[in-house]
């Protein structure tokens, strides 16, 4: 199907399909790798790096992006990006988050996870998990409100982000203040409407959905289960959840189902379901539509941290 003329006109330029395979993805991680050094930060940030212990005590890195001047502890907002679990951060995340940290005035912790499918699940979780403790563990030292401190990904990312929302309570650690979550995987068992409808959508589709739990994995559907949010038991403390999807997004649906998850356990939910968009619609970070949904993403954040 052409999906052209739904796309919103801004974005339509970006509307093509992706291959996904192994030396796609290999090839890839060269340019990510460059084009993420290479873009800049705003004169307002500051741009660190941490190194910490992840899964299996291997080293993990994570660069933390701060708003300059600023005087006193700060909220937190760990970021996980998405990448289908395989690719490296992008660009244009490194420039998402860094409006995050300017506009909100909170640090983001951006992990750099092991990838799929050298390393697979638990591995990106255990990495994340672990920063998580981290942060909370060592709060002061970081100029961080041990109190406000939230889960953020997108795609594959908020996958992640959500399992730690879910799980903070069996690692003994406190409840996020909040958690977003752009366009998210939640289901690996990939039966709803929009999955079995958008096997050709741009960026992304069922059938390189259906190759990146493969990689993330392995045919062992028991783990795919743990993998997926959906499946998880909801912790008693579940944080206040943004959730957006992408209208022409195989992922739209399970998005939505794990929006009603979340509010029939009782928690406090803020759903945006984009329209004229397609799965990561926001690397096209200066049209109207991404500036108009990243202002939502703010709104919620800033609602989160209780900024003034």
């Amino acid at each position: 199907m052409n999906y052209k003329k739904q796309i919103d006109p801004e974005l339509r330029k970006n509307a093509r399909s992706i291959p996904y395979n192994r030396f796609i993805t290999s090839a890839g991680n060269i340019y990510q790798t460059v084009s993420w050094r290479s873009a800049k930060v705003p004169q307002s940030i500051d741009e660190t790096e941490i190194e910490t212990k992840g899964y299996q005590g291997l080293s993990l890195k994570t660069t933390v992006f701060s708003p300059k001047g600023a005087d006193e502890k700060m909220p937190a907002l760990i970021y996980v990006h998405g990448g289908a679990f395989v690719y490296k951060a992008a660009a244009y995340q490194k420039k998402l988050v860094c409006i995050y940290a300017e506009k909100t005035g909170c640090k983001v912790f951006f992990p750099h996870y092991h990838l799929a499918p050298k390393y697979q699940y638990p591995a990106a979780f255990r990495d994340v998990m672990s920063l998580y403790e981290y942060v909370t563990t060592n709060a002061e030292e970081l100029a961080v409100d041990n109190s406000r401190i939230g889960i953020a990904g997108d795609s594959a990312g908020a996958s992640i982000a959500a399992l730690i929302c879910n799980r903070y309570a069996e690692e003994h650690l406190n409840v996020p203040c909040l958690q977003m979550l752009v366009y998210p995987a939640t289901d690996a068992e990939m039966a709803t409407d929009s999955m079995k409808q958008f096997s050709d959508t741009p960026q992304w589709n069922s059938r390189a959905n259906g190759r990146m739990w493969h990689y993330y994995c392995g045919d062992d559907m028991a783990k795919r289960i743990s993998a997926s949010p959906v499946h998880c038991e909801m912790p008693d403390l579940i944080p206040k959840t943004y959730i957006e999807t992408a209208e022409f997004d195989c992922l739209h649906d399970e998005g939505l189902m794990y929006a009603q998850k979340l509010i029939d356990a009782g928690a406090e939910v803020v759903v945006n379901e984009t329209a004229g968009t397609y799965h990561g619609y926001d690397t096209v970070t200066d049209a109207k539509i991404v500036m108009q949904n990243v202002e939502r993403r703010i709104e919620f954040l800033r609602n989160g941290f209780d900024c003034d």
